[in-house]
């Protein structure tokens, strides 16, 4: 540890250590019409030391003392020669007025794309949007050391994950959010979620991320907190083959014995292959000579030594120019990485009385990979019309043992000792085929389509579960548990989704083209959009039974040959679970037409954003109850919905760098599959069980924004804004009235949401201006959210839920992002190097209601702190050094009690990570 410390000090060292400089920086003109000129090139002649201008035409640059001559050019300008005396330790400023050269401009044709992936480009157009709107790209993820989609989520503001529930945003879950890809719908891999886990998406595939948390007519109308807009990678304008290599050490798991199941030939690389299949009735076949036969995996984990976190990439590019104005781009990426974690904490429940009636200590050794592919198409007939082919492939595995011993009320015992192995793969698939095109004089007529279809497959074959009476130290034999029919068991358990899109969207622009402001004054949108969506979900169990409530004699390290051994002679057998409800099947149909009218009231100053959305609506759920009979027919319910969903934004230019900001809108939350499917699921041994409701509604809910935001220089942002939500039948989970630890959904009444969020990003030069080269390459950043909820559940909805009116779950009084930055260009310009210094926390907030007089649950804050450095030697070779969860702090839940008391019921760690990460771009 110490060592790795040392070389991250090290490298810190040494890569901030440059001769005394001078600063060379300044401003580039349009000589006739004044305006800045943004992309231009300012150099040392006969050296590639220089910068490239920003928003505002502005440049700066380090460089040795003497005597300079400065280069500024910019495609279809005159070249402008300058000279200086560079002096160290002293900052020259130049002023370039650049003319247009007409002999370039008549022969050249430019044409560009814009760069979507910086963090500059992306407050471009957050500025000149005219909604609101938050994106990060993907020069900025890598910045902050982010791998995922999901990682890249919490570093915006009032975005925050919840372990196991994916993202809250403003204090809105799951079932309140909505992912889309190039604005084409995603499903979930996850039968639990709404929103696909953002997890999944490695930033290798992205180009930028988008926030929209107020609705457009364009939006799809079921959010509240955030619709979530992943745009993929697009071809390169030039030519790129890239190889990369990663490592990471963790302090709890690597190099330590890791607890596992590798039952398939190809799970060390996320495939499970066919080792964990389903024998023909969930029993296995009976020998030639009659006797029970044995499952191919086995009852028994495998220990071994957890090596390096490894990841691997590679990506590649190419744009091909046909004839005149064609281009056929085309770009590719695969990605593979796994992840060894260990957990080493307590897991426990209680009853009103503030007693246990479980309370375990829990080992977890969890073992994913995530394996992604990309290869999209782009060809341009012309700078009119655009055709996209994208395709994605991704894979992410979860393979975990887990370990729990102690009290368990239910068993009247002190010493359970429980062990589940389970695997889940998930794979998606995504195919999407889209078209941009304009038509006559300025684009007047724009008209955008797409279709995709993506297909996801989520399986968790062969789960095991063994109950012991204890656990064996030193060969010791126990007992084995067989109380309950379902105390023993594997499972078998896989979901279909195919969820087909289109999309078709028009823009008119109406009246003169303002050639000044390059739009024209007022434009009518209007469009259609359609999803179809199909959920099959299909479950086996097989139990252990035996005819007496314990089997003595059993090793619980390595029951495998025990097990085996009872089932030939009987002292146990496999009983398969057989039950009506194991198959279940849920469809939604969405149809949307939509218009919306944008107006300059008073031209580049006010601007009105105006419309509706009518979303035509269909939820179907086929299915079982447990207390059915197998040969009853499948009941069948279906919701239809006609949803009038308006839209007002209002966008004020109180100057070229500032705008208010204000937003109205409906929208509605419909009920996620999982949440409508009957289907009882227990993730821990004596823990909660979770059940759908067929018969749940749309959700309505009405929201308001207002904002203040101000760019004052490149890549510098300061922004305050109010927002409000009031929702109408929200969708909660909530305690039913039954036997044993059970929960389910509901339409439950009323909720509000209230808050405020600051952000700013900005150069510590510009707020301490005394010439320091440190201080204007340091940048600092912060986005707060601060929140008020409450939700009052109705009193005509049956629920034991202790407290019918309390915080909304997952909603934290506050989230706090931080960041530090420092950049530093030496050796000439030829390496360049950025250090991140990164902090999230949160505040307490509800985990999940409690039930019976027993108090909620709430999840403890902690704060989580990442170094990231970053080094670019001469634009092709990368090495990158990171220092994550460097507090690791413990992170627990705890449960309030009326008594005052306050128990804790679980607490684990993460564990530091270091990681080092090399890569060459030829």
């Amino acid at each position: 540890m110490k060592k790795f410390f040392f070389l991250i000090l090290l490298t810190s060292i040494g890569l901030t250590s440059w001769a005394q400089k001078g600063t060379i920086s300044g401003t580039v003109f349009d000589a006739d019409t004044g305006e800045e000129i943004i992309g231009a090139s300012v150099i040392i002649k006969g050296t590639n030391t220089g910068a490239s201008t920003d928003i505002y035409g502005q440049f700066s640059f380090l460089a040795e003392a003497g005597h300079k001559e400065i280069l500024a050019t910019f495609i279809g300008y005159k070249t402008v020669i300058k000279t200086v005396n560079v002096v160290e330790g002293q900052k020259h400023q130049l002023k370039f007025n650049l003319e247009v050269d007409a002999q370039e401009l008549d022969a050249v044709e430019i044409v560009a794309k814009a760069n979507t992936e910086s963090a500059e480009a992306l407050m471009v157009q957050r500025k000149n949007a005219d909604v609101m709107i938050e994106s990060i790209g993907a020069e900025e993820m890598s910045v902050k050391g982010v791998s995922d989609v999901e990682g890249a989520m919490t570093k915006m503001t009032g975005v925050a994950k919840v372990r196991g529930k994916g993202l809250y945003v403003r204090g809105l879950g799951d079932r309140y959010n909505i992912a889309t890809m190039n604005g084409l719908p995603v499903p979930s891999t996850n039968p639990d979620l709404k929103v696909i886990p953002l997890s999944i998406f490695p930033t290798d595939l992205v180009k930028n991320i988008g926030v929209s948390k107020t609705a457009t007519p364009e939006l799809y109308g079921d959010f509240a907190g955030a619709n979530i807009d992943i745009t993929l990678k697009d071809y390169p304008d030039d030519a790129f083959f890239t190889i990369g290599i990663s490592g990471a050490f963790n302090t709890l798991a690597t190099f330590n014995d890791f607890k596992t199941h590798k039952d398939g030939q190809y799970e060390s690389f996320g495939f499970n292959g066919n080792a964990r299949q389903r024998p023909e009735g969930g029993i296995p076949t009976i020998t030639p000579n009659g006797e029970p036969g044995a499952y191919n995996t086995s009852w028994s984990p495998t220990t071994a030594t957890a090596p390096l976190n490894i990841g691997l990439n590679a990506s590649g590019g190419k744009s091909w120019d046909i004839g005149d104005e064609s281009i056929f781009g085309i770009i590719g990426s695969l990605a593979h990485n796994n992840k060894y974690e260990y957990r080493d904490g307590r897991f426990a429940a209680y009853n009103a009385q503030a007693t246990p009636y479980v309370d375990y200590d829990r080992e977890e050794w969890i073992y994913s990979t995530n394996t992604s592919a990309l290869l999209n198409f782009t060809f341009e007939l012309n700078n009119k019309h655009k055709f996209k082919l994208n395709n994605i492939v991704v894979n992410e595995s979860f393979n975990s043992v887990d370990e729990n011993y102690g009290y368990n009320n239910d068993l009247d015992t002190e010493t359970l000792f429980a062990r589940r192995n389970t695997y889940l793969q998930n794979t998606i698939f995504v195919n999407q085929f889209s078209g941009d095109h304009k038509f006559m004089e300025n684009d007047r007529f724009h008209f955008t389509w797409g279709v995709s279809r993506t297909a996801t497959l989520s399986q968790e074959p062969d789960r095991r579960q063994l109950l012991f009476s204890d656990k064996s130290v030193d060969g010791k034999e126990v007992n084995l548990f067989s109380r309950n029919a379902f105390d023993n068991h594997r499972y078998w358990g896989e979901m279909n989704e195919v969820e087909y899109a289109a999309r078709t969207d028009f823009s008119i622009g109406l009246g003169a083209f303002n050639n000044e402001h390059d739009a024209f004054r007022s434009t009518l949108r209007f469009g259609y959009q359609m999803k179809s969506k199909d959920r099959e979900f299909e479950w086996f169990q097989t139990n252990m039974r035996s005819s007496s409530a314990v089997v003595r004699g059993i090793n619980s390290e390595d029951p495998n040959a025990r097990i085996n051994e009872w089932i030939q002679n009987e002292t146990i057998f496999y009983s398969p679970f057989t039950i009506p409800n194991n198959y279940f099947q849920a469809k939604m149909d969405v149809h949307s037409f939509y218009t919306g009218y944008d107006y300059d009231i008073m031209p580049n100053k006010l601007k009105m954003n105006v419309g509706v959305r009518t979303e035509i609506g269909e939820q179907y759920v086929k299915y079982k109850m447990q207390g059915d009979l197998i040969a009853d027919p499948y009941r069948e319910d279906s919701y239809e919905s006609v949803e009038f969903l308006p839209s007002f934004n209002l966008k004020y230019a109180l100057d070229e760098r500032s705008n208010m900001r204000f937003a109205a809108s409906k929208t509605i939350t419909r009920p996620g599959m999982r949440e409508l499917i009957p289907f009882e699921y227990q993730t821990v041994v004596g823990g909660e069980a979770i059940i759908g409701n067929p018969n749940l509604k749309n959700a309505q809910n009405y929201n308001v924004d207002l904002k203040y935001e101000i760019f004052p220089n490149s890549g510098e942002l300061f922004s305050v804004g109010l927002f409000g939500k009031y929702l109408d039948n929200p969708i909660e989970k909530v305690a039913r009235p039954s036997a044993g630890n059970v929960y389910s959904f509901d339409n439950i009444g009323t909720a509000t949401v209230a808050g405020i969020e600051i952000e700013f990003e900005k150069s510590l030069g510009s707020i301490i201006n005394n010439g320091s080269e440190a201080l204007r390459n340091t940048t600092i950043g912060m986005n707060g959210t601060f929140m008020y909820s409450q939700m009052t559940i109705a009193d005509d909805i049956n629920t034991i839920v202790t407290n019918r009116q309390r915080a909304l779950q997952g909603a934290s009084p506050y989230i706090v992002n931080a960041n530090i930055g420092y950049q530093q260009d030496w050796n000439n310009g030829n390496i360049n190097s950025i250090f991140t210094l990164t902090y999230t926390t949160f505040g307490d907030r509800i985990f999940a209601a409690g039930a019976m007089g027993a108090g909620d649950i709430y999840e403890k804050s902690f704060g989580t702190l990442d170094l990231i450095v970053r080094n670019k030697i001469k634009d092709a070779l990368s090495f990158n050094v990171s220092a994550k969860n460097l507090l690791n702090p413990s992170i627990e839940r705890y449960q309030k009690f009326e008594s005052g008391t306050t128990k804790q019921v679980s607490a684990y760690k993460l564990g530091m990570e270091l990681g080092v990460g090399l890569s060459y771009t030829f």
